[in-house]
């Protein structure tokens, strides 16, 4: 169980691990206990309260932690336990494992133990209702669990609930490998169901750390294993796939979330013929008053049944007759009827230009690259989503071979939404064409030079005529964005250094009217770029009274005279 500072800065954040240090240096670890593999120990922090900290070891490190406080994660109460341990591991009291510690004691030890236990914490004496799984020789009463369950749901606190659940979850396992399914499933089931009773939708931010969701998970897959354990117990069997289906109907209300997601799995496998019967009543009920997404995974989930029983066919046909029209254009493209396809396509899928570029890929990739082409040309004639299209269409035509067709899309896009990128794809398809020289001044006649300032400035600039570049940004009115000023400033270095000390003039007393020590940096190296020209024309005085007239009319921004000085200014 070897540990280093850097194995535990691996697992955190640097502002955690910094507090952590701070931690460790106070003092604020006490009580510390190694007992087996497990570290544990109360930690001073800013409630009343100490937290609760605990991390296992083994051979390749640290394995798993939890603490109390609110943050959750790998916090600095972790940092510092862990930092003890390595630079003080004598801090811990070594204690054997807890079946060593009770083995030893008498039963008259033990009652006098459980009795002090609970004096300290008075509300452990809850657990004593709790059976204590196979080994007791009670049948199953789920009531003292159900209670149980229910205090850990009013607590405000995920991580806690998480626990609690946890620790019903763990006796049902215990039920499960002792060889009494209809126990452990039975607990599960309780878990699951009085969750989702209880069940809000702020709990999705709430359990950020995925606390209780992981106890319904195991829920899930814990009924997995119960079920055909108890193939001839019906009413059990009814009650516990119920659960699931409940779970599985929650976690589509709330769009998908993954609330338990071997539940629907559960259902699908587990589920007799007669079984599935009720199942799907109940799907067809909630069917008729589903949103369209809702209606896809209702769907979704009867035709998974349908596959995974053999029968395709069926499947297909629920899907073309009860599926959402999305769920019925991609079947129908799947079973090679493609007019009926773009026909759903056509009509509802206009007004959701993602999905439409998404049939047009399934078209091609399904080898119908001209009814791709036909659709999106269809498309082109929505006019509030028509302009996403054109690319669309232009990047398909130059896949596959076709430049001309690709030049002349490409070239309507530059004319309708002028850009750099589709002046350079332009340029390149242009040019192996041996068209370039030709088409090059018509697409810049196009471009208004005014409104387009910034787009013709970034074309002179790529193209290297930092003169042409000069001109357009000095026309009164052009749009020239400042985040253009840096690169015409030292473009324009070499050969016209009197707009350059302009533009780096402009951009100093810019990010000085910004305020803060930041700006004051970013100025800074604007004004050595600036003094570095002026020394450069011989300007060395002029260079002087600028600077000190800027230093004269910021005299009360302390931050700025001293960024200066740093810089040498």
């Amino acid at each position: 169980m070897s540990l280093t500072e850097s194995d535990i800065r691996s697992h955190t954040d640097p502002a955690s691990f910094r507090r952590g240090v701070e931690y460790y240096q106070r003092g604020a670890i006490f009580d510390a206990v190694r007992q087996g593999d497990e570290l544990r120990a109360e930690c001073a922090g800013s409630q009343y309260e100490p937290y609760r900290v605990s991390v296992s070891l083994d051979q390749r490190g640290i394995a798993g932690y939890r603490c109390s406080c609110p943050r959750g994660g790998f916090c600095k109460h972790i940092v510092a336990l862990l930092l003890t341990w390595v630079h003080e591991p004598g801090a811990f009291d070594v204690i054997p494992p807890l079946d060593e510690l009770l083995a030893e004691r008498s039963r008259e030890e033990l009652v006098a133990l459980v009795k002090e236990m609970i004096g300290r914490r008075p509300e452990l004496a809850r657990l004593l209702e709790l059976p204590l799984g196979p080994v007791d020789a009670r049948p199953l009463d789920p009531e003292p669990f159900r209670k149980q369950v229910r205090r850990a749901l009013t607590r405000d606190d995920a991580e806690a609930i998480g626990r609690e659940l946890a620790q019903v979850c763990r006796t049902a396992e215990r039920y499960l490998k002792a060889g009494q399914p209809a126990a452990a499933g039975d607990l599960y089931a309780l878990v699951m169901d009085e969750t989702l009773r209880r069940m809000e939708d702020w709990w999705l931010e709430w359990d950020e750390q995925g606390d209780i969701f992981g106890a319904l998970h195991e829920c899930a897959e814990g009924l997995y294993l119960c079920l055909d354990e108890v193939s001839t117990d019906e009413a059990r069997r009814c009650s516990w796939l119920e659960v699931l289906l409940k779970a599985e109907l929650e976690d589509i209300r709330l769009g998908g979330v993954d609330l338990a997601p071997p539940a629907a799995d559960v259902v699908i496998e587990r589920a007799t013929d007669e079984e599935w019967e009720w199942i799907e009543v109940h799907l067809r009920s909630e069917l008729q008053r589903a949103d369209d997404w809702a209606r896809a995974a209702l769907v979704r989930f009867m035709a998974s049944r349908r596959t995974a029983t053999g029968r395709e066919t069926e499947a297909d046909t629920l899907i073309l007759e009860q599926g959402t029209h999305r769920q019925r254009a991609f079947l129908l493209l799947h079973l090679g009827r493609i007019e009926e396809a773009v026909s759903i396509a056509a009509e509802h899928f206009a007004d959701l230009p993602g999905l439409v570029i998404d049939f047009a890929n399934a078209l091609v990739e399904t080898g119908h690259g001209e009814a791709a082409v036909a659709y999106m040309a269809g498309q082109m004639e929505n006019g509030r989503y028509g302009r996403h299209y054109g690319p669309w269409l232009a990047r398909h035509f130059q896949e596959h071979g076709n430049r001309q067709a690709a030049l002349d899309q490409w070239r309507k896009e530059f004319e309708a939404y002028p850009s750099l990128s589709t002046y350079e794809t332009l340029q390149e398809l242009a040019t192996e064409l041996g068209v370039w020289q030709g088409l090059r001044p018509a697409l810049i006649a196009a471009v208004d030079s005014l409104r387009y300032a910034s787009l013709l400035v970034d074309i002179a600039l790529e193209e290297g005529d930092v003169e042409r570049a000069l001109e357009i940004a000095r026309q009164p009115g052009a749009l020239v964005g400042v985040e253009r000023w840096d690169r015409l400033a030292q473009a324009a270095e070499a050969r016209f250094p009197r707009d350059s000390m302009g533009f780096y003039r402009r951009m100093a007393e810019r990010a000085i009217a910004g305020r803060g020590r930041a700006s004051y940096q970013v100025a800074a190296g604007y004004l050595r770029r600036l003094r570095d020209l002026h020394l450069r024309l011989g300007e060395a005085a002029d260079w002087q009274a600028y600077i000190d007239r800027l230093r004269q009319e910021h005299h009360r921004l302390r931050v700025l005279q001293d960024e200066l000085n740093k810089a040498g200014l």
